[in-house]
């Protein structure tokens, strides 16, 4: 009898191999305008949850959690102007200066601070705006895009049932988010709702289990794909996707161009 020994090791065979991420083009040490541009966009996610954290507490009192969060989000903001302006080389520049007063100096040069109002009057900054947060209404339309958005694709799998005895309540709800997504959906779109909205509800009201005629298939795929290519696909900029949308841009165009300008942070 040949006795077999179990073999030194055991090679377990991997179940999938994960992806190595390979950074070929990408520097060992960010420059000068990559540094402003990733201060700029974290600047401008922190600050919306400071206007989030605000805008709750205004609504239901201080409670303890968000206004814990609140100060800790703040203070990391105070901290990474600080780091930044270190590591960039202007270390003068904070002599004497606390975080606080940077933040503000920051918010009030690039525009965040009229686009954060509710943030800026709890940080101290002094702000007339006739017309409102500019953030705000632009995160309201997309947030109107994004609900047309969901209830055409909603449509496009509903058509591919056996029964559709609710199609013509969705489509009245499609027309309504065509509405109020704005100008740019309400002129194509609210039209080719009315062409067929009364022959649609008709054909799914004559039974307790209808079923669409093709061709009105047809045309409602037609047109929830026109919507969502609208919505997802136009190509178009940020500064023409919504009419509130050029304050974001224009932030954004001017983070990404101050590698060349020198420090975020100039002396008031």
């Amino acid at each position: 009898m040949i006795l077999e020994s179990p073999p030194l090791v055991n090679v377990t065979p991997l179940a999938h191999i994960h992806e190595v991420p390979i950074h070929i083009r990408h520097p060992i040490h960010p420059n000068s305008a990559n540094k402003h541009k990733r201060l700029g966009l974290q600047m401008l996610n922190e600050l919306s949850r400071i206007e989030m954290f605000v805008t709750r507490i205004e609504a239901v009192g201080k409670h303890e959690e968000t206004s814990l969060e609140l100060n800790k989000t703040i203070a990391h903001l105070e901290q990474t102007l600080l780091a930044f302006e270190v590591d960039t080389g202007h270390a003068d520049r904070i002599e004497n200066t606390s975080g606080r007063v940077m933040l503000r100096r920051y918010m009030i040069r690039t525009g965040l601070a009229e686009m954060f109002p509710k943030s800026s009057e709890y940080l101290g900054i002094e702000l007339v705006l006739p017309g409102g947060s500019y953030i705000e209404a632009h995160f309201r339309q997309m947030s109107s895009i994004n609900q047309l958005t969901s209830i055409a694709l909603q449509l496009q799998n509903d058509i591919k049932l056996t029964n559709h005895k609710f199609v013509a309540h969705q489509v009245a709800l499609l027309y309504q988010c065509i509405t109020q997504a704005g100008p740019q959906f309400s002129k194509k779109y609210k039209s080719r709702v009315e062409e067929n909205f009364d022959a649609l509800k008709e054909a799914s009201s004559v039974s307790d289990e209808p079923y669409l005629p093709i061709e009105l298939q047809a045309w409602l795929n037609d047109l929830t794909t026109d919507i969502v290519a609208e919505a997802l696909f136009s190509g178009r900029p940020m500064s023409q996707q919504t009419p509130d949308a050029a304050h974001l841009s224009q932030y954004i165009d001017k983070v990404s161009s101050e590698g060349a300008e020198g420090g975020m942070i100039r002396a008031a």
